[in-house]
């Protein structure tokens, strides 16, 4: 079962309205100057009728940014009494009134300070914190005869409130000095100007936007500016950023980069320590949990989501937290009760992942009612614990009561969200019940609705994971078996087919995500329109929340005229997107290419495969998987009863024989490699007779497996020579997607470069420093998170060298006739140097060093390749030895072949990073290369001499033998060796890239180009 993905849900964001719907435009009252000399006005609000004889309510603009509010309620003074029970009596109408309530959610108040006793008007002012931001907040009450009146904002306005309040010009002059707030605090005070809280609240707004619409890299860019404003304003310790730091901990989390997040989650942890507020700690451990989740420890997460909710549970009794008179009748516990029921829902989440159905229940069915104590939360919550509630009765086979519940959480994130990414989860869970439910065809039809859903969002989006494509996948298998008639079988597996595409590697869509900010970047002009794109969504999803909300108040607190704007707001922001999106496909096809791919079509597809030619693709599950395989002459889909766990320990299992262990090479399982092509290509054999050709599509553990050294054949004995290689059997190539196999058929053959390799290796690296007296272990490279922006020469420096490869490159160079002129080795392998080239001028590039894989060293997200670090530490990253994938894709090649000799797929970890490999590839692709030839494990220049000596003696200088083939006939010289046939000799070297060289495929290549002229 899948957990999904948490979103920052700190309550005081359902509160932070800008205000920009609340007022029409001038005209406005002047109110003066704030503190920070900052003109002020007034203006009435539009969209609210006021009870007879009660002012109408007002919002403060400063500078034109929204600043603060004023609102009154009626109000029955309790006549002539003392100034004790005058005061009172205020304090506890105000503690009922709707004022309170929105306060309470927003901010922790101190108790009252009265400042001044007019005749028969009575003022009080509370020094209070803001919970989004921990900026100070300050609370005006007054009171007449009639009216209570409370006028809230940043400290700055005490000049303009005071004003408002009725208190002369020598009263204000005496009253409204910074010295004053310091003494009303208790400490010294920050004072923001209007502009930085406005953009502020429109950051963390952003953020939380982002993060609802599953948008993490946006979520992690917007909270990073937001902490960035609140440091420079507050300190980097400051309690008040604590909150800022656990949104940004959780959107890096939820991206999958756990060590990244946790030390930010240490940095979080420090400074909520000094914070007064229990609030704050309770929030830190939900947040934790919510990593521990995304990490799979679902154990650690539940006993930390137990200690939360006990915590919380805590607050919203009044127990902890400070109130305005310290527990008195002004305590409003509804925040804290609010987010009871998230910690409650989590707490439920976790139970039903550790298989605690009857806890699960009772958590869920608890937190359901402590919502519904709050009506003015944000209705999303409730669709999170109504999904929870609907994830738990399929649980305890309550089919039609997980229907009404997955069909409320629909409808709510609807009306919040749009139908988009945010349903897809709620989707796919009532389509995983249907199909737990034996189901199949309500099941299809459910995931036909994601479908179309995926179709228009981006590539970079976390559309849906394979775990949750699986119960689609089985559902169709399982329809499929009860008919007959292979026709309309192949109907179902057409269907299919869309699912596969969705499978993505999250790896390869974050390279690519990267490689369209670094083209945004560098041209100026779709930067612009991206930016108006991006400008305009944010406006729709904002304005979305914000009618949600507003159509959640009671109908005292409701307003039309406001929900008339934002639905407004609504329909602009959708019209203008659609014409943006179209002005980017039009005036900037390479880069929406990029980023809206099409939907592949199954008929195009087996019109680009060959007679013999077979592409297989995988949905990885945690305890199932399944193969498709898609020819010319069909689509089939089959199950493999394994999992992701099982798949990755096989593999990691068979790559140990293939390192060098104490000099030598461990003995190959050839039992175990027989065993894995029977789990995974079993099911399919029938389809795979007759095809000369494989090209695999693999993510996850099997994209760290050259397929080729599969068995296809029981062993009789250990001789790898007489071995049933898959990869001696048929020829194979390696593609990171389908969508990377359906382009590079579809490409047209570009003009022949007229020279032969490029060729960088043998970058100048130092190696780890020596160990200190008795050590036994020394720091690795890259023990910190390396920083944003240019890479740390040092890092660098302290990769093992490669003293090898230079020898592998001249004699590669030897081979095809190449001269010295373009090799550049040892100090003048730079990216400096790489950069100088006319790319476009060589039909081969060839990288003899470090394939540098996410996870090798700290927060690296992107894969890379190595060269020689700059002396000094650059300032550009175009310089810093490291040419990351994102650099790749904005380069302008021409190359039939690129070569990476020295990539190793299994990190130092123990984790396999096939996938890093795909997105290096991926980069190269859409740079113009056509192939990759790559290793998953470094070889000793001996052998690697051997196979690209026999490859490109295949292949003939014009490389038109067909590299598959070429490479295929190369791997069988090195097996009919003795002395090389152990495949960690020859298995290492793949292919990776579509096999359009051969024969059979350069043919459906013409005839597709004719067609399509």
């Amino acid at each position: 079962m899948k957990f999904e993905k948490m979103t920052p849900w700190l309550t005081a964001c359902w509160l932070a309205f800008s205000g920009s719907l609340w007022a029409a435009e001038p005209p406005s009252d002047i109110l003066g100057n704030n503190l920070l000399d900052e003109s002020c006005e007034v203006r009435d609000r539009d969209d609210l009728t006021p009870e007879a004889g009660v002012p109408v309510d007002q919002v403060i603009y400063c500078v034109q940014k929204f600043a603060g509010r004023v609102a009154h309620e009626r109000y029955v003074s309790a006549g002539n009494q003392s100034v004790e029970s005058n005061r009172a009596a205020m304090l506890s109408h105000y503690a009922r009134s709707r004022m309170s309530k929105a306060m309470d959610v927003r901010a922790t108040c101190s108790a009252p300070k009265w400042i001044v006793e007019l005749v028969g008007r009575s003022i009080a002012l509370l020094p209070c914190q803001l919970k989004a931001g921990g900026w100070p907040h300050l609370v005006l009450l007054s009171s007449d005869q009639q009216t209570l009146t409370v006028a809230d904002g940043s400290p700055t306005l005490l000049p303009v409130t005071l004003k408002l309040a009725g208190l002369t010009e020598p009263q204000i002059t005496s009253l409204a000095t910074k010295d004053f707030l310091q003494t009303l605090w208790e400490k010294p005070l920050i004072l923001a100007s209007s502009q930085d809280l406005d953009r502020f609240r429109k950051l963390s707004q952003e953020g939380r936007n982002a993060s609802n619409h599953f948008n993490f890299q946006e979520a992690e860019d917007t909270f990073r500016k937001a902490l960035e404003l609140q440091v420079r304003l507050l300190s980097p310790n400051d309690p008040a950023i604590a909150g800022t730091l656990m949104d940004l901990a959780l959107s890096v989390s939820n991206q999958g980069k756990a060590e990244e997040a946790q030390a930010l989650y240490r940095r979080a942890e420090g400074i909520v320590q000094t914070s007064p507020f229990a609030a704050d700690r309770a929030t830190l451990m939900t947040y934790q949990g919510f990593d521990a989740a995304n990490r799979g420890d679902y154990e650690a997460a539940l006993k930390i989501a137990q200690s939360a909710t006990g915590v919380w549970r805590q607050l919203a009794s009044g127990n902890v937290e400070q109130s305005l008179l310290r527990g008195d009748a002004l305590s409003n516990n509804s925040a804290e009760l609010a987010q009871l029921a998230l910690a409650l829902d989590f707490e439920a989440k976790m139970a039903l992942r550790n298989e605690d159905i009857v806890s699960a229940h009772a958590l869920a069915s608890e937190s359901l009612l402590k919502l519904n104590q709050v009506p003015s939360a944000p209705p999303a919550w409730k669709s999170d614990v109504m999904t929870t509630l609907g994830e738990i009765s399929i649980a305890q086979g309550r089919l039609s009561a997980a229907e009404t519940y997955f069909n409320t959480a629909l409808a709510i994130r609807k009306q919040v969200f749009g139908e988009g990414v945010s349903t897809i989860p709620v989707l796919a869970a009532l389509g995983k019940a249907y199909q737990s439910e034996g189901m199949n065809s309500s099941a299809i039809i459910t995931y036909r609705n994601i479908f179309k859903i995926a179709r228009t969002l981006p590539q970079s989006t976390e559309v849906i994971s394979s775990e949750q494509l699986i119960p689609f996948a089985d559902a169709l298998v399982g329809y499929a078996e009860t008919w007959p008639d292979n026709t309309a079988r192949q109907g179902l597996y057409a269907e299919a087919f869309e699912a596969f595409q969705l499978a993505r590697s999250s790896l390869i869509d974050k390279t690519i995500a990267k490689a369209h900010a670094r083209m945004s970047q560098d041209d100026p002009n779709i930067a612009a329109l991206i930016e108006l794109l991006q400008s305009t969504q944010r406006q729709l999803e904002g304005a979305r929340a914000e009618l949600a909300m507003e159509q959640s108040l009671s109908d005292q607190e409701r307003s039309a005229i406001v929900e008339t704007r934002l639905q407004k707001i609504i329909s602009d922001s959708q019209r203008n997107s659609a014409t943006l999106n179209g002005q980017l496909a039009s005036q900037f096809p390479a880069y929406h290419g990029l980023t809206h791919p099409k939907p592949i079509d199954l008929t195009e597809m087996r019109k680009r495969l060959g007679d013999r030619e077979a592409l297989l693709t995988f949905i990885v599950g945690k305890k199932q998987s399944f193969i498709q395989v898609t020819k010319r002459q069909g689509n089939y889909v089959a199950k493999i009863n394994e999992g992701e766990a099982s798949l990755a320990e096989t593999v990691k299992a068979l790559r140990r024989a293939l390192e060098i262990q104490g000099g030598s090479v461990n003995e190959f399982d050839t039992t175990r490699a027989h065993d894995l092509y029977k789990t995974l290509l079993g099911g399919v054999e029938h389809q795979l007779q007759g095809v000369d050709h494989l090209i695999v599509a693999a993510k996850g553990p099997l994209a760290s497996l050259p397929f080729g050294l599969l068995i296809t054949q029981a062993p009789k004995d250990k001789n790898y020579t007489t071995a049933a290689w898959l990869g001696q059997k048929m020829a194979i190539s390696h593609v990171p997607s389908m969508q990377a196999f359906y382009t590079l058929r579809g490409n047209t053959p570009k003009s022949i470069p007229p020279k032969v390799m490029l060729a960088f290796g043998d970058p100048r690296l130092d190696g780890p420093p020596p160990l200190a007296a008795g050590a036994t272990k020394g720091p690795r490279p890259g023990d910190e998170c390396r920083p944003a922006g240019p890479m740390n020469s040092k890092i660098l420096k302290a990769l093992a060298p490669l003293p090898e490869t230079s020898l592998e490159i001249k004699t590669i160079a030897g081979i095809l006739g190449t001269g010295t002129s373009s090799l550049f080795l040892r100090d003048e392998a730079t990216e400096i140097n790489f950069n100088k080239q006319a790319l476009k001028d060589y039909r081969i590039l060839y990288f003899a060093t470090h394939g540098l894989l996410p996870g090798e060293l700290k927060c690296q997200t992107e894969p890379g390749l190595v060269f020689t670090p700059p002396a000094q530490q650059p300032t550009t990253k175009d310089q810093d030895g490291l040419l990351e994938a994102s650099e790749i894709a904005t380069l302008r090649l021409n190359a039939d072949m690129v070569v990476l000799s020295a990539c190793n797929t299994a990190g130092s970890d123990g984790k396999l990073g096939g996938d890093a490999l795909s997105g290096l590839a991926e980069s190269f692709f859409f740079a113009g290369a056509r192939s990759l030839v790559a290793s998953h494990w470094q070889v000793p220049s001996s052998a690697t001499a051997q196979l690209m000596t026999a490859m490109f003696s295949t292949l003939g200088p014009t490389l038109k033998g067909g590299t598959s083939e070429a490479l295929k006939v190369a791997q069988s010289r090195l097996i009919a060796k003795k002395e090389t046939s152990h495949p960690f000799f020859w298995a290492a070297f793949v292919l990776i890239g579509d096999g359009m060289a051969d024969t059979s495929a350069q043919g459906l290549r013409d005839q597709d180009n004719v067609a399509g002229r």
